[in-house]
């Protein structure tokens, strides 16, 4: 069961999931992470408990009080992907911004990997240098692998191997922190521990109302633009979607630990390879979990696993992080094996989000006027991979550039903010084929993962680079359908299972959005 006591109970917590807390057990800031967990948790509770409810945060209209502590050309709420975005207007155009956070700008609670090739996308937005960006990469793998579970699969593959892909880890908190120190030498500003509250979006200019988190106090500022990179249960999303702002999502738990054996073994951990999706069981309590693992610094021994699931939001499948962590705990050494010395560095956590389209274009908003929503909150990643980070890092030129057009043409209407977003029609197709990766209330235990190694060995007989276009989410449309034809074959149920997930109407789109996909690459080709 989820945690839904509105006050922090460290007791209960402590009652209730003895695993997660003992194995917290030696961090000196414990409570501070298990409150970080209870926050996000109670957030998406609230959420799910109420999904067509949204509370009114952003008003067209003025503040009663308009006395502003100061005023900026563009504020951010989210100091994450939102600082990313930030430092890039604040040093490459010179815009005068904020960034706030309801807890430490800079600071995160998930680790990331990447590519080499996607980093290089800092460089080219004039962000960092390759001398800082190496600062902040704590390994590189020579390859990486999926392998789905087969023990009562009718089809059986051996490891999917892919270079290029999700194989460099970054230390996010040293990343943005280089981030925070080019900020501070601007004329901009960083405030920690004050939350979002409500945003007036007047005719000029939009006020934000903030709270600090610590007294209470409330505080003014005003802006030109509002970017709110809050997260998956962002309140101004849930508003302008009328409560649809996601319709999908993937809670994730994990840790960075030391301690794990080394080795090439199945169960032993290799610092030269990463694990992009791993399942070690088939499906149950509605779930399918699904494994990824890849090394930090080797010299300090860190290596980061991750426990997830990929689910609808309505569905009834148990998405409380509390208990996906006791899990992990539990099942962690059918996956990896640990020795004596075994500790937690800090745990990872949260909830991913997409959104399925059903219409010809993308229907989800992501602006209205004066306020425009970038990472999570927008939640126009593909859900195959599971990251935000790194569609983010391959579109932050884009959206950095399209941000200082729409500044410098006052062009702060919801019609061009609209245009400011990551969406590609190839997203939406990888999105109804992530749809496999979780079961039906009535299949088999092991569709998802035959389904997926039926994928998988379809992969296996293409070109390697197909397989990286997939995982990079960025696979063309004449790519795509080699894979759904080489998997038909493979695999003759697979029609037959996109009917039962997807149902007739969601069949329908799919299949729309492949010929959308199609035809926008069509026109891309001849521009």
């Amino acid at each position: 069961m989820s945690i839904r006591e509105k006050q922090f109970n460290l007791a209960e917590i402590r009652r209730r999931y003895p695993q997660l807390v003992e194995n917290l057990a030696y961090l000196p800031n414990r409570e501070m992470w298990l409150k970080r967990i209870w926050e996000i948790e109670r957030r998406w509770n609230d959420f799910r408990e109420n999904p067509q409810k949204t509370d009114e945060v952003v008003f067209d209209s003025e503040p009663a009080d308009s006395s502003v502590e100061g005023e900026f050309e563009i504020i951010y709420a989210g100091g994450t992907l939102g600082l990313l975005h930030a430092a890039v207007m604040a040093k490459k155009f010179g815009r005068k911004v904020l960034v706030f956070d309801a807890h430490t700008v800079g600071k995160t609670h998930r680790d990331w990997n990447i590519s080499d090739e996607e980093l290089q996308e800092f460089v080219a937005a004039e962000l960092f240098t390759p001398e800082e960006i190496e600062k902040a990469v704590a390994n590189r793998y020579k390859t990486g692998f999926v392998k789905f579970y087969d023990g009562n699969s009718r089809i059986k593959t051996p490891r999917l191997y892919m270079d290029n892909v999700l194989d460099v880890a970054v230390e996010a908190d040293k990343l943005l922190g280089i981030a925070v120190e080019k900020l501070k030498k601007t004329e901009s500003k960083i405030i920690n521990n004050l939350r979002f509250i409500r945003a007036f979006a007047g005719k000029d200019k939009v006020t934000i109302e903030c709270e600090d988190a610590g007294t209470g106090r409330r505080k003014m500022f005003a802006a030109r633009l509002f970017v709110d990179a809050t997260g998956t249960n962002s309140p101004v999303s849930r508003q302008i979607n009328n409560g649809k702002s996601i319709t999908h999502v993937c809670p994730t738990v994990g840790t960075v630990a030391k301690g794990f054996r080394h080795g090439t073994s199945e169960k032993e951990v290799d610092f030269s390879v990463g694990e992009i999706l791993v399942s070690t069981e088939d499906a149950s309590d509605n779930r399918q979990l699904i494994w990824e693992g890849f090394a930090g610094n080797p010299t300090r021994d860190e290596y980061t696993t991750y426990l997830f699931f990929y689910d609808a939001v309505e569905s009834k499948a148990d998405k409380s992080l509390f208990r996906l962590f006791e899990e992990y705990f539990e099942k962690l050494p059918d996956y990896k094996m640990k020795n004596g010395a075994w500790r937690v560095v800090k745990p990872v956590f949260g909830y991913i989000p997409s959104i399925h389209h059903h219409g010809w274009k993308n229907v989800k908003k992501t602006a209205t006027d004066r306020v425009l929503l970038i990472g999570d909150a927008a939640g126009l990643s593909s859900p195959l991979t599971f990251c935000g980070f790194g569609s983010h890092v391959r579109n932050l030129r884009k959206l950095t550039n399209l941000t200082e057009l729409a500044l410098k043409e006052n062009a702060c209407n919801e019609q061009s903010l609209s245009q400011i977003n990551s969406y590609e029609p190839r997203v939406a197709q990888m999105a109804s084929l992530a749809e496999f990766m979780r079961p039906t209330p009535n299949s088999e235990s092991s569709v998802v993962n035959e389904t997926m190694n039926a994928v998988m060995a379809a992969l296996s007989n293409l070109n390697e680079e197909i397989s990286r276009e997939m995982f990079q989410d960025r696979i063309s449309f004449a790519s795509f359908k080699q894979v759904l034809l080489k998997t038909a074959r493979i695999h003759p149920k697979v029609f037959k299972l996109m009917f039962k997930h997807l149902g007739a109407k969601g069949a329908f789109w799919w299949v729309s959005n492949i010929a959308e996909a199609a035809l926008s690459e069509r026109n891309t080709r001849r521009k």
